[in-house]
């Protein structure tokens, strides 16, 4: 008994060492010119090292907002949660506004990159 629970004790606190880490991100299709995508492509690595690509729309007015909603919510239906978002773009001199994730126009800006963990 006693070196049944020393195993799963073990176990568990093994578990809890590793990182458990998952990040998307938005790049310009230039950057990822395997994707085979058109506008931006989302690349999502998980705690393991295991890399999936995405194709989204830049424009949210063609359903680049609705695709990058739904891999973000496959993210976060696994039971990761959001721990920080870094702003893409250019910021311009001088300036340290928070630009967020889409332009006034409705553009997704590439190179936003999410981190999501386990709480």
């Amino acid at each position: 008994m006693k070196k049944l629970l020393f195993v799963l004790v073990f176990a568990f606190v093994g578990g809890q060492a590793f990182s458990q880490i998952y990040i998307a991100t938005l790049l310009d299709e230039d950057n990822v010119s395997a994707a085979g995508c058109q506008e931006l492509v989302l690349v999502k690595i998980d705690p393991l090292g295991i890399q999936s690509i995405s194709c989204i729309p830049e424009d949210a007015a063609f359903g680049g907002l609705t695709a990058l909603n739904q891999e973000l919510n496959s993210i976060i239906s696994m039971g990761y949660k959001l721990l920080q978002i870094l702003p893409g773009g250019i910021v311009s001199a001088g300036t340290s506004a928070y630009q967020g994730f889409m332009r006034a126009n409705g553009e997704l800006i590439e190179g936003t990159t999410w981190y999501f963990s386990i709480p």
